[in-house]
């Protein structure tokens, strides 16, 4: 079957999130085809990734995606300024079987990531995987090959010397520039003659042509106007930096139909417009969930009474990949972030309970408020959930 993929990339510039700025990010770009988004932004405030901050992009993001689309937070990540968010349906959480992370860090020789690259890969319940790729790199129109050097230390994080990997989605604020003067391009992007500067002076698609950068990937056919630097709150230039298409996606792999590639001028918080690309990947996953933890149907719980969950885990998974920090998790039902519970203990402080005959590990939580809800096993190995619980109810009791 065919997986459409959104991809986003937004340069934030520090700005902080307020409802209006994430509706006009997001509305408009995700509809009940896209089975995942990946969501890369760079120049996230301090305030949001190390606290202080009472409202976070990620934050805003991720309700706005639970409450429009119904997708689900398969896995975050950040690095220094940089954050990425995955988001996939619900039906997909038990098709991914492992998720792992790489990072690579440019700022001051290495030792802070503002600039740098986060690398995501999903690994199916098939033999391929999904990779995501969102970079920072060193800004100015003169650091041409200081950009290009820093894809080459980069490249790790797009884990290049996994054979399995059937797409892979490079993206982010490349800061690559037009090399031409202020006042031609903005003159040309007055009388609509832009876009001609893209095979003459634009350094990344040089690069790529030349082969000194992004070997083997590709780029749909822009279209639209460079996405920095505007004035904020307008999509006009500020006419202090030579406008240029800094912010990009790329593409590489088998099966992959481009569908659509824009920027998005309703998003003006910032002094970058986000940019989007739509891709179709054709994907082989399991009929059915594979989980390697199976829990026991949860009949309705009246609140008054600790809960307690029974499940089995497969023992070849607990032996190869299972850790002291796994972790049972109460979700609500919707399941809004496949990363962080409503509560939770670690695996190892459950009970063994033998029901006939057979040996079941046994969580317990107190004091659960009435709703709806699943239990879940995160695998701290393999970063996700390899075990969810059907839908049970907690009541008052009469």
């Amino acid at each position: 079957m065919d997986w459409k993929i959104t991809i986003f990339t937004y340069n934030l510039a520090m700005r902080p999130s307020y409802p209006e700025a994430v509706h006009n990010f997001l509305n408009g770009n995700v509809d009940e085809h896209t089975h995942l988004v990946a969501i890369g932004l760079q120049e996230v405030a301090h305030a949001e990734t190390i606290g202080g901050a009472m409202i976070t992009w990620a934050q805003s993001i991720a309700a706005w995606m639970n409450k429009n689309t119904r997708m689900v937070l398969l896995a975050k990540t950040f690095q220094a300024t940089n954050q990425v968010l995955i988001f996939g349906r619900k039906q997909l959480i038990g098709q991914i079987k492992r998720i792992d992370y790489r990072f690579q860090r440019n700022t001051m020789r290495g030792l802070t990531g503002h600039k740098g690259s986060i690398g995501i890969r999903l690994q199916l319940t098939s033999p391929y995987s999904i990779v995501f790729v969102d970079s920072h790199f060193v800004h100015g129109p003169e650091n041409n090959s200081k950009r290009i050097e820093q894809y080459h230390t980069n490249r790790i994080c797009s884990f290049p010397e996994d054979k399995s990997v059937r797409a892979a989605f490079w993206f982010g604020d490349f800061n690559f520039r037009v090399e031409e003067d202020l006042e031609t391009v903005i003159g040309k992007i007055k009388n609509g003659t832009h876009l001609e500067l893209l095979d003459s002076r634009d350094q990344l698609k040089r690069a790529i042509i030349e082969r000194d950068a992004f070997i083997g990937f590709h780029e749909q056919p822009i279209t639209f106007e460079p996405t920095y630097r505007m004035t904020v709150g307008t999509t006009e230039p500020d006419g202090k930096r030579v406008p240029s298409w800094t912010d990009r996606v790329l593409y590489k792999g088998d099966g992959i139909t481009e569908i659509s590639y824009c920027n998005n001028k309703r998003a003006v918080a910032s002094d970058h417009l986000p940019v989007i690309a739509s891709f179709k990947v054709a994907a082989t996953v399991a009929p059915k969930p594979q989980w390697e933890v199976v829990f026991e149907h949860l009949p309705t719980w009246y609140r008054s009474i600790p809960l307690v969950g029974r499940f089995q885990v497969n023992s070849q998974f607990y032996k190869e990949n299972g850790s002291y920090r796994d972790w049972i998790g109460v979700f609500p039902a919707t399941i809004d972030d496949c990363t962080t519970a409503i509560h939770w203990i670690y695996a190892a402080t459950c009970f063994e309970q033998i029901i006939e005959g057979e040996k079941f590990l046994a969580c317990e939580f107190a004091d659960i408020p009435v709703g709806n809800y699943r239990l879940g096993y995160f695998a701290s190995h393999l970063n996700c959930l390899v075990g969810l619980s059907k839908v049970f109810q907690i009541v008052d009791q009469p």
